[in-house]
């Protein structure tokens, strides 16, 4: 039996769809090939994206331009190996 999609606007289930997808990658595929350094930083980015994520009523946009000032310096580090 199909299982019922999760929303039901298009854009919101393609959201929710390369997010499951995003996960499959990083857990099958990428997490064994990374560095310890890399997954401290890349841990800390995602920590902070997620506690910012869920202040109630902040905007994306704030949100998003508060991430970019901070994961900025570990985007360049990483382009540099």
């Amino acid at each position: 039996m199909a299982r019922a999609p999760k929303f039901t606007d298009p854009k919101d289930q393609e959201i929710h769809e390369i997010h499951l997808r995003y996960i499959e990658v990083m857990e099958s595929d990428r997490l064994a090939l990374i560095s310890d350094e890399t997954k401290t930083h890349y841990l800390r980015v995602l920590k902070t994206l997620t506690e910012k994520l869920a202040v109630p009523g902040k905007p994306l946009s704030e949100v998003v331009g508060e991430m970019m000032a901070e994961a900025a310096p570990l985007l360049f580090q990483a382009m540099q190996r």
